[in-house]
């Protein structure tokens, strides 16, 4: 009697540890990964096969400003083997996936509006603070969020990189609560 619930006890709990240890916070997919420190980092991109992370920056004219000639810019810290260096896309990189298209919003000043090559169907608008730090607004799970950063899930079992599933992460812009969506690619 003693042996059977012994075991049913172990199964009990085999079953509830699992459960609750796969219920995991949406943002542990970033554990163990650097979070980019660079001057004026709108956004960052990071991925599930190598920790190396692809970083969205504004460019600053001499008057504090967004430089309306080259608004933004967008570079990888390769933290994988090469300490965090910056480096230059790749043209397939850019054109395939990290580019962006820019251009001002009419009767918004200091305000751009852009769209990833790889989220074709979402519009970002960029801005600052009034302490002059970049602000990128989108529509994430159908809510204006403030967006902090993107999760890519990779296959990488193909000479030629193909991408699953993108996770958007950001905070409402009122309330500062934490908005999620996940693109799967169909």
């Amino acid at each position: 009697m003693h042996k059977y619930l012994l075991l049913i006890l172990t199964i009990f709990l085999t079953a509830v540890i699992s459960q609750t240890s796969f219920a995991q916070n949406k943002e542990d997919v970033f554990i163990g990964y650097t979070i980019p420190d660079d001057p004026n980092m709108m956004f960052y991109i990071q991925k599930n096969i190598n920790p190396n992370t692809i970083v969205y920056a504004l460019n600053l004219g001499a008057d504090g400003k967004i430089d309306p000639k080259k608004p933004m810019e967008v570079f990888w810290r390769r933290y994988e083997k090469e300490n965090g260096i910056k480096k230059e896309l790749g043209w397939l990189e850019k054109t395939f996936a990290f580019d962006f298209k820019v251009k001002p919003v009419k009767d918004k000043e200091n305000t751009y509006v852009f769209s990833l090559v790889a989220m074709k169907g979402k519009q970002l608008y960029v801005t600052q603070t009034k302490t002059g730090k970049p602000n990128v607004f989108m529509k994430i799970s159908g809510q204006i969020a403030r967006l902090e950063r993107i999760y890519v899930m990779v296959d990488d079992s193909k000479r030629i990189h193909s991408v699953n599933a993108m996770e958007l992460f950001g905070r409402d812009y009122k309330t500062g609560k934490l908005i999620y969506e996940k693109i799967v690619k169909d």
